[in-house]
Parts: structure tokens; sequence; C-alpha cells
């Protein structure tokens, strides 16, 4: 990942964060909670060039449940087929035990989301992720075929990372996604992301995501440096303080009109699987008209 990239006019990984763990209807009550409308969303973001769905699963209040992720990704799959990678996420103080189940139950994901260190939710609470778990939850990916994404919201996380590229435990390329405004992790600015940006090795496959009004300008001013946007409802719910965000497919429509603009082309998804060491899929691909 370097401005070369972009100036070579390689292809770009576009990808959707349609829903996350943080907020929920009582935020923006056009946010998918159930498995059925997330689809949807997602199936409208792959017609506009979405070729990653970064899901977290939600009980039926709306409540996240990362037992709940099997049947999201059985909605996406149902509805877009292998038109998009399938990537899971939970929140900081999922228990390990209960993510790695998801990966066992049908459809397996082509990518996990990969936490580094602890993470603070609010003042006081602290979620440990100790370097075992951290490690535990790799190798568990690496043996079911599936792409580690590591998640990287700040210094200390840097870190990590590069002792897990040292110690050879990453596929090389490594996927690294950089989340900007994350709680207890780096301001959103265009300073940290460059800063984050210096910190991830050269080879690897990066996703810039961003939480609120710094979604759109910090995700652009990634895709520029030759890292790749991932937007969604999951980190913005407002274009602005009056106008709530009603479908995922806006925010993705800004960065495939801005790649459009800027000459590049979005990778298809046999492209991003290359692109991402992700296995080929075992069933026919099913295709998504615009």
């Amino acid at each position: 990942m370097t401005y070369s990239e972009y100036m070579r006019g390689d292809e770009v990984t576009l990808g959707v964060a349609p829903t996350g763990y943080r907020h929920s209807t009582d935020v923006n009550d056009a946010l998918p909670v159930e498995p059925e409308s997330v689809a949807t969303q997602v199936y409208e973001s792959v017609a506009l060039g979405a070729t990653v769905a970064h899901l977290h699963g939600r009980d039926g209040d709306g409540v996240p449940d990362p037992a709940r992720l099997p049947a999201f990704g059985r909605a996406v799959r149902e509805l877009c087929g292998h038109e998009v990678l399938l990537e899971y996420a939970a929140g900081p103080d999922a228990p390990l035990g209960d993510f790695l189940d998801a990966l066992d139950a049908a459809p397996t994901p082509d990518l996990v989301t990969v936490r580094l260190g602890p993470t603070q939710s609010g003042y006081r609470s602290v979620a440990e992720t100790s370097r075992r778990d951290t490690e535990r939850l790799v190798e568990a990916a690496l043996d079911r075929g599936i792409t580690p994404n590591l998640l990287v919201t700040g210094g200390s996380d840097s870190h990590e990372l590069a002792r897990l590229c040292q110690e050879s435990l990453l596929p090389d390329p490594p996927v690294v996604t950089l989340q900007l405004g994350a709680p207890s992790g780096a301001v959103g600015s265009p300073l940290s992301l460059l800063a984050l940006l210096d910190s991830v090795p050269e080879s690897a496959h990066c996703f810039v995501r961003a939480t609120g009004p710094n979604q759109y300008p910090l995700t652009a001013m990634a895709f520029f440096m030759g890292a790749h946007p991932m937007v969604g409802m999951a980190d913005n719910l407002f274009f602005d303080p009056d106008t709530p965000v009603e479908r995922n497919a806006q925010l993705v429509r800004t960065m495939a009109q801005l790649a459009q603009r800027s000459l590049r082309s979005l990778a298809s998804v046999e492209s991003a699987r290359r692109r991402l060491a992700v296995p080929a899929a075992l069933t026919e691909d099913t295709d998504v008209e615009a």
C-alpha cells in the first residue's frame, strides 16, 4: 500500500460495513439490524462496486451478538451469492470462544477481523485482548482457510502489527484495516491517518475506515495514498447533524464516484479475492445486476 499504487492506477477494493456494534436504531432508525435488511443493503452496495461486506451479528432486539453472525452471512450469501467477500467481526467484549464458533458455522467467511490489544469502551470499561488471544484467532482463521484482517486503531496496535509481521504469523501480504476515531484509538484527523499509514507494511492490502463526519474525507485521502476505502453505517449514521443516512448505498456510491472521477477501476470480486489472498469459492458465482 503506497502512493505509487494510486499513481499507477491500480484497482481499488471497495468495502461496505452496513451495521456495527456501537449504535442501534435509537440513533438512526434506518440502520439495518436484521439479517434480511443487512443483506438487501449489501446487495445494493455490490451493485455499485463493493466487493467486501464487513458484518456484525445482532439478535432479534438489535443487540450485538457474535452468535448471530452465521445468520447474517447466510442472508448475504443467499441474496448476493459469491459476488461479495464476507468478513466477520465482533465487538471488543465478545468472548473469543463465541467468535470461533461463528467461524465454524456455515457459511465460512472469507475474512475475519482480528483486534489487537485492549480496547476501551466508555470511561471505565476496558476489554482486554491478550497477545495469546490475537495469535489464537489468527491461527484459527488460517487453519480454516480464512484471511485474517488486522484492525489497527492507534499506535499501540501498530506495534502489535509489526510484531506479528516480524514473527511471520501473518500471510504475506498481510491484510490490515486502519480505523480512525474509534474509542480510545487515534483521533480522526489527516495527521493521525498519515501516521498510521506510515506504520503499515508497504506490501499490505490496507483498508481505511473512519467514524462520523470524518468518514468521507479520511477515506478519500487514504484512497489517494493507495489504500482502499471501507464505508458504511457501522461507522457513520449522518451526512451532517441534520441529515441521517438512509441507505448504506449512499455512502458506497460516493466512493465509487470518487474512483470513477479519478480514472481508477473498482476491483471485481475475483480480483479482490486474489489481492486479499482469499481461497477460491467452492460454488459457482451468482451474478448481481445493478
